[in-house]
């Protein structure tokens, strides 16, 4: 009997990875084989695409990226988005859900309002938004005369690479509208994960809560965001990882160069901008290989800040 029962089962268990065969043969070849060939190009020197032919394995690949000025543009940019522009995005969201929490009538009519943003294009949206800001007849400019205010160069770098003081101004302003841009377009999603996760709380806790007499600022401080939490902490890691992918709204918003036209350093380049870059001059020796080796850097960096969120909010995540 425990024969038969134990041959039944390696059958079953042969079964189960012959269904799983197909994903597993698709996760190797389009997951697994693509990560693993970026991992050895990465330090393959002077490595040709075409031929496949390389001049031996080494760092120089990594060694040529950490003295690239770009590169270090391109983490810094990508570092804003990441840590700046999303906790912002996060708190708008989290202040917009608990005000549509709060009230039934209309409810669903303003989710679907604010879900738009999620829906729109991401390159035709970057448009509007640049378009809006442009210093001679953009929209903003255009409100900010109405109040008296001077129009304001947005997005202008004419004669800022002989001053150090018009180019910093002229990246202050850069990263203000890929700011406004990045926390408007992230919101929409942020809303409904919240919405979802706020419904989800037993309301039970509240009603004790309003028994107790407790402030509606407590309960939200001592109910609400302790409870919300596994939806908070799923939230910023999705969200950060996603921005740590940034590049189609910069190219929206300023261009091909990265930068307000005049500026000739890609100021507003980010990891994945580096990256298309140097994919895009692939014929050149080594062009590859440096792309490979800022995809690494990348991959590191999403996996060190994934760790380090698990390990910081493992103790302040409460469930129901």
């Amino acid at each position: 009997m425990l024969k038969k029962k134990a041959a039944r089962q390696a059958r079953y268990d042969r079964s189960a990875y012959l269904y799983l065969l197909p994903a597993l043969v698709l996760l190797a070849v389009f997951l697994l084989y693509p990560i693993l060939n970026t991992f050895l190009t990465s330090f393959k020197n002077e490595y040709r695409f075409l031929t496949g032919e390389f001049a031996g394995f080494g760092l120089q690949n990594y060694a040529d990226i950490f003295k690239d000025a770009t590169f270090g543009r391109a983490i810094i940019n990508t570092l804003f988005i990441a840590f700046v522009c999303i906790p912002a995005s996060m708190v708008a969201a989290l202040t917009i859900s608990l005000l549509l929490n709060a009230i039934e009538r209309w409810q669903g009519f303003y989710m679907t309002l604010f879900y738009l943003p999620q829906v729109t294009n991401v390159i035709a949206a970057g448009l509007v938004f640049a378009f809006m800001f442009n210093s001679n007849f953009g929209l903003v400019n255009t409100v900010l005369g109405w109040v008296g205010i001077d129009p304001v160069a947005w997005i202008k770098g004419e004669g800022i690479a002989a001053s150090p003081k018009l180019y910093y101004e002229a990246y202050a302003r850069c990263l203000f509208i890929l700011f406004v841009y990045t926390v408007w377009q992230g919101i929409s999603l942020k809303i409904i994960l919240f919405m979802g996760g706020l419904q989800n709380i037993n309301k039970q806790y509240y009603l004790a809560a309003k028994v107790d007499g407790t402030s509606s600022w407590r309960i939200i401080r001592k109910i609400t965001l302790p409870l919300l939490s596994p939806t908070t902490v799923y939230v910023f890691i999705t969200s950060v990882i996603t921005a740590f992918k940034a590049y189609a709204q910069v190219i929206s918003l300023f261009g091909s160069h990265y930068g307000p036209p005049g500026d000739d350093s890609k100021m507003m380049i980010t990891l994945v901008g580096y990256m298309m870059d140097a994919m895009g001059d692939y014929l050149t020796p080594g062009s590859i290989s440096k792309a490979s080796a800022a995809a690494m850097i990348l991959v590191l960096l999403v996996m060190l800040v994934t760790i380090v969120q698990f390990k910081l909010t493992k103790k302040r995540v409460h469930y129901n």
